[in-house]
């Protein structure tokens, strides 16, 4: 996936959540361009409910099982066999809304133990599954943890079939990045070929995720990003005032950055709300992004 040429502009998009008031609901239908959407594993039956408002608004959706207590490579065998059978569910639920595109993890409760094969057959499995349903299984960084290594999720990536969801934050909170021997632009270079998404906002933390407050440090590496074909960028923030001001010092930096001639029919003509910046934005809420290659 790695481009000799720079991207499209990328679409922006915010979070949403089974989880969070209607107040919050509400906001990012009105303001996102895109929204990146965290299922309720207990009642995928109210998926479709939840979606459809987005997509009568024409927003782009993505997927997001941010599931602590569904660890995929989990130690105990059947709890292993129940989060893989709750991600299968969630896959299944998905079908027909939005964009066929989901993120998973490992390590998302540290208290959990994984063994690293328990973890690579049910990734391969929920990859092979997601294949059949037309769904792209994307694998995320951590920032603690072996998930937070960026060799181990390209190598686990690759012997599964998943592609990657690069998490910036977690890149700049890793051990790799913060002792010097890994920074945040090389984990740009290591996934470039299976880079599907990005989730990106200033930092984390164990007071949660902060936004961005000056794009300046952030400029060598959304160089990098343009250099490759991932079009989805999430901005992880939950706070309106903050996922708003870190969008608008995104879009100041991509309109000096982007040529014109990358951006899209949409995104030329004037427009009145916030554009979606991907090179398929005329193309409809349940396009994807760009062609899904296997």
């Amino acid at each position: 996936m790695n481009g000799s040429s720079p991207t499209p502009s990328p679409t922006l998009a915010f979070t949403a959540a089974a989880s969070d008031p209607a107040s919050r609901l509400h906001w990012v239908g009105e303001l996102a361009a895109a929204v990146e959407f965290s299922p309720d594993p207990n009642h995928l039956d109210r998926l479709a409910e939840m979606i459809l408002p987005f997509l009568a608004q024409s927003r782009f959706v993505r997927f997001h099982t941010r599931y602590f207590e569904h660890e995929l490579g989990h130690a105990d065998p059947v709890l292993a066999d129940l989060a893989l059978e709750a991600h299968l569910r969630t896959l299944r639920a998905m079908v027909g809304l939005g964009e066929p595109v989901v993120t998973v993890h490992t390590g998302l409760d540290p208290s959990q133990p994984v063994h690293e094969s328990t973890f690579m057959d049910n990734l391969a499995r929920l990859v092979a599954h997601g294949k059949d349903l037309g769904i792209v299984v994307c694998l995320e960084n951590l920032r603690c943890g072996p998930s937070s290594e960026p060799a181990n999720v390209l190598r686990w990536a690759e012997r599964t079939g998943a592609m990657i969801t690069l998490d910036v934050g977690h890149a700049l909170g890793s051990e790799a990045a913060r002792d010097g021997r890994f920074p945040a632009e090389r984990f740009v270079d290591l996934f470039a070929d299976r880079l599907f998404e990005v989730h990106i906002y200033g930092r984390e933390d164990d007071q949660g995720h902060h936004p961005i407050e000056d794009i300046v440090p952030f400029r060598p590496l959304i160089a990098k990003l343009l250099q490759t074909e991932c079009v989805w960028w999430t901005i992880e923030l939950q706070r309106p005032e903050h996922a708003l001001a870190t969008r608008a010092l995104l879009l100041d930096e991509l309109d000096q950055v982007v040529p014109p001639s990358h951006l899209s029919h949409c995104e030329a003509e004037p427009y009145s709300a916030f554009p979606i910046r991907s090179r398929s934005a005329a193309l409809g809420p349940r396009r994807p992004c760009f062609p899904l290659n296997f």
